[in-house]
């Protein structure tokens, strides 16, 4: 509990960046609304970009917090903490980091909202991410971006910041390029993207959803043991 105490103050910060970050792309998101319903929109409807944003941004937190995770983990070993204790701290301050930042996201909803209501009386909210989402869904997202964040960490320590990037810059771009391409094979496009989307669709389908998610929480794990085992071999340096 002591060195949790002294983590959480040494990296206190991280939570606050985040949160300024948020704040940033909630502003970013609710001017493209006011500026869209402005002159282009000829609906009367508007859709809650501004907090849908800043919930992404908590998973950015915690992409970039897991590019430090080799700093940190450096830190607190050769200060004479063990890898036992690191393993244990760091994770529930992620966790603590993500709940913070989906709590935040949330009250800039339900702001969002309400300042819709005042510009826009009678207009039909079109799209918001937060009432679409179930409980269990913030479970799952909190729980990603906590492992994510933990095997980035793992991953700077053994392959350094060049393995780093070579492995973090895919795993951004990845879902952008799935999603696009799996749009465009359901226009039935013709286009080197839709024929990865077809291959995408057609590897979908041969297993159950059930088998599917079997598999990736079984890689999950897979992911988590390696992670340990780099944190545990790996040299305490600064």
């Amino acid at each position: 509990m002591n060195f949790f105490i002294k983590h959480l103050k040494v990296n206190r910060s991280g939570v606050l960046i985040m949160l300024i970050f948020q704040a940033a792309l909630f502003l970013t998101g609710f001017l493209i609304v006011v500026c869209i319903n402005a002159f282009v929109n000829q609906d009367r409807d508007y859709a809650a970009i501004g907090s849908m944003m800043a919930l992404m941004a908590t998973v950015f937190g915690g992409l970039v917090r897991g590019n430090g995770g080799a700093h940190r983990y450096h830190m607190a070993v050769s200060m004479g903490r063990t890898r036992r204790s690191y393993m244990l701290a760091d994770p529930i301050l992620t966790v603590m980091n993500c709940v913070i930042g989906v709590a935040f996201a949330w009250v800039l909803n339900k702001f969002e909202l309400w300042v819709y209501t005042l510009l826009y009386p009678g207009w039909e909210l079109d799209f918001d991410l937060h009432s679409e989402m179930k409980w269990w869904f913030y479970v799952i997202f909190i729980a990603g971006i906590c492992v994510a964040d933990f095997c980035f960490g793992a991953l700077q320590l053994r392959f350094g910041a060049k393995g780093f990037a070579a492995i973090w810059f895919p795993c951004c771009f990845a879902p952008m390029i799935i999603s696009n391409a799996v749009h465009a094979a359901q226009e039935e496009g013709t286009s080197l993207l839709a024929q990865i989307g077809r291959g995408i669709l057609f590897l979908a389908g041969l297993l159950s959803p059930a088998i599917w998610a079997a598999a990736g929480i079984v890689l999950l794990l897979g992911l988590i043991v390696l992670s340990v085992i780099c944190y545990r071999t790996a040299e305490a340096k600064m």
